[in-house]
């Protein structure tokens, strides 16, 4: 059998599946039809495997070649002793229904099983991920800006699915050139429906919000789009300075602690050493879209309000503002709203579910025919009601200069800091 287009696909668009309710119905559907379809195949028999692209817990990305057709592409290969088979269906299912925006790397129609793993294929990103161009010092601020528009735009779209990615990170962002003007987000392993419970972290990355490094077993928070727009600030602050703000957003990190007693002050008191680099302007958009309370957080979609004016004091900052954003989609003359302007897009808006995304991503390899049968509802759902969920404790005592800490890159729970030179 040729696995150049798999049949779940085709099956999927043919099959007259009734109208649902919300999202989640839609996602278990189409992992139903995904699952019944799924080819059974010798990976050699089909591909010929070029190179290793990554590898971690979940399994390994190779670039691989198809033997009939000559195309190339990366192969996601996930070890069926590690990996559920719902945790794939889920995870392929989501991804090809995200493949209809830009700003996500586009998975295509092709997914197997072989007697030991579960595979799908996406597209491939030549350039590598955010880790791989990172150095102390940060990036270009107008690089910068490429990325943070580019990754706005595209959460904004996933957020109005009512999806969460949960694993905003530098290696999670996937270049197809090395000046950030294409970027995509890929790996949708965590990436769960709004509102679903999860569990208190088994560690903790930098990029992880308060409301859930303050979490303790057996309690749970119920998932929600702030915590991406926190994930996503943290990124953000890596790339212009080369280094994480803090190791955890908890009240043990005196970085943090800092932080938190300058985002509580009402009256305006010393800007923390590290947030000093921004502008006023920058440092407002940090603190919108890194407040404290996940229920005052602003949409990722915001920092488009503050592309068109210098986010970094230094000269480097002021050359750079001259070079131009020029990512995909977005003309200079796009940007140009300033941070006190309204924003087009100034929330998600949930007005279009899974099966749209889908429809719009298998567009030429044949169309699902359900839909949505209504909006999807419901307001943010942050820590509030969830026991401990938004304990917090702000020490007093002489304000640190900390020295921040380096990026770790490709890792789950480390908080250790690593040289940038070993991502």
């Amino acid at each position: 059998m040729c696995a150049a287009f798999s049949p779940q696909a085709q099956a999927a668009s043919e099959m007259d599946l009734p109208e649902v309710e919300d999202n989640a119905e839609f996602l278990e559907q189409l992992m139903a039809v995904t699952s019944r379809s799924l080819p059974q195949l010798e990976l050699q028999d089909q591909y010929t495997i070029i190179k290793e692209l990554g590898s971690g817990t979940y399994g390994n990305v190779l670039l691989a070649e198809h033997r009939e057709r000559g195309t190339a592409l990366a192969l996601k290969l996930m070890p069926k002793e590690r990996t559920e088979r719902r945790a794939f269906l889920r995870e392929y299912c989501i991804a090809l229904c995200l493949s209809a925006h830009a700003g996500f790397l586009n998975t295509l129609p092709i997914a197997f099983e072989s007697p030991t793993h579960f595979a799908f294929a996406q597209e491939l990103a030549p350039a590598g991920d955010l880790c791989a161009i990172v150095q102390d010092g940060g990036l270009p601020e107008a690089q910068v800006k490429r990325c943070a528009a580019q990754l706005a735009e595209a959460l904004d779209f996933m957020h109005g699915k009512a999806l969460v990615h949960r694993d905003i990170k530098l290696d999670n962002v996937l270049l197809f050139d090395r000046e950030c003007r294409r970027v995509k987000l890929g790996d949708f392993g965590l990436t769960r429906l709004e509102g679903t419970p999860v569990c208190a972290m088994s560690g903790t990355l930098p990029y992880a919000p308060p409301e859930l490094c303050l979490l303790e077993a057996p309690e749970t928070l119920e998932l929600d789009t702030s915590l991406d727009v926190w994930a996503f600030a943290v990124l953000l602050f890596c790339l212009c300075t080369g280094c994480f703000p803090w190791d955890v957003a908890a009240s043990a990190d005196l970085r943090f602690e800092e932080f938190g007693a300058w985002q509580n002050s009402t009256v305006g008191g010393q800007t923390p050493a590290p947030w000093r680099v921004f502008s006023a302007a920058a440092q407002e958009m940090f603190r919108r879209l890194l407040a404290l309370d996940p229920n005052r957080r602003s949409p990722a979609i915001e920092a488009h309000k503050y592309l068109s004016v210098a986010w970094l004091v230094s000269g480097r900052g002021e050359q750079d503002r001259d070079t131009g954003l020029g990512s995909q989609g977005h003309g200079q003359e796009q940007l140009q709203s300033g941070p006190g302007a309204v924003c087009d897009k100034a929330s998600p808006t949930k007005s279009s579910g899974l099966a749209g995304s889908l429809e719009g991503a298998q567009a030429g390899t044949g169309r699902l025919q359900s839909k949505l049968g209504k909006e999807v509802g419901g307001g943010e759902v942050g820590a509030e009601g969830v026991e401990g969920g938004t304990r917090r404790s702000r020490g007093g005592g002489e304000p640190v200069l900390p020295t921040v800490a380096s990026i770790s890159c490709h890792t789950s729970v480390s908080t250790a800091p690593i040289p940038i030179s070993s991502c």
